[in-house]
């Protein structure tokens, strides 16, 4: 069976990207407690051409472990990250939250959508200090529990047409 494509979305999102290309920088920090990818934030940081950091939680410690192999437990990576990011803070720079949910959006409720996100954000008000306006959906993969949780927390969903943005392992995929 021929799947069909919608050539017209196709366009828009090949446009949405280029269009993209021209707005401030920003980048998903994902492999942040890889040490080789610290490094390279530390450098960007002190460039200061990055407009904001969209950040990941140890409420994510799954993703961590199968994306990039990583075998902490969550109160040692929850070490790395309230360490790395609060010196990011001190620096200047822009903390707001990144999170994966599912790249298959049937597959997670309400419930599991909403425990990521209080993980998260709570994550943040205590370990950081700071208080979460903007989130950007891992994967761009979202549902209407998304936009729901995000409206009941008070969250700006960003999309890839809003700005240019990286991720922190292309620092050293490069």
């Amino acid at each position: 069976m021929r799947l069909k494509r919608n050539y017209l979305n196709v366009i828009k999102r090949k446009q949405d990207w280029l269009l993209s290309r021209f707005k401030p920088l920003t980048i998903h920090t994902e492999s942040i407690m890889v040490d080789s990818v610290w490094e390279k934030i530390k450098e960007k940081v002190i460039e200061g051409k990055v407009k904001k950091w969209y950040v990941m939680t140890p409420a994510n410690i799954n993703y961590f472990k199968s994306d990039f192999n990583v075998d902490l437990s969550k109160k040692k990576l929850s070490q790395i990250l309230e360490e790395r990011y609060n010196w990011m803070l001190r620096k200047g720079q822009k903390l707001e939250l990144h999170l994966h949910l599912s790249m298959i959006m049937e597959n997670i409720s309400y419930s599991e959508q909403e425990k990521l996100f209080k993980g998260s954000l709570g994550w943040m008000e205590n370990k950081l200090k700071i208080k979460v306006r903007e989130f950007v959906p891992g994967w761009w993969a979202f549902n209407e529990d998304t936009k729901k949780i995000c409206e009941k927390f008070g969250l700006k969903m960003i999309f890839p047409r809003d700005y240019d943005f990286i991720h922190d392992f292309d620092l050293i995929s490069k």
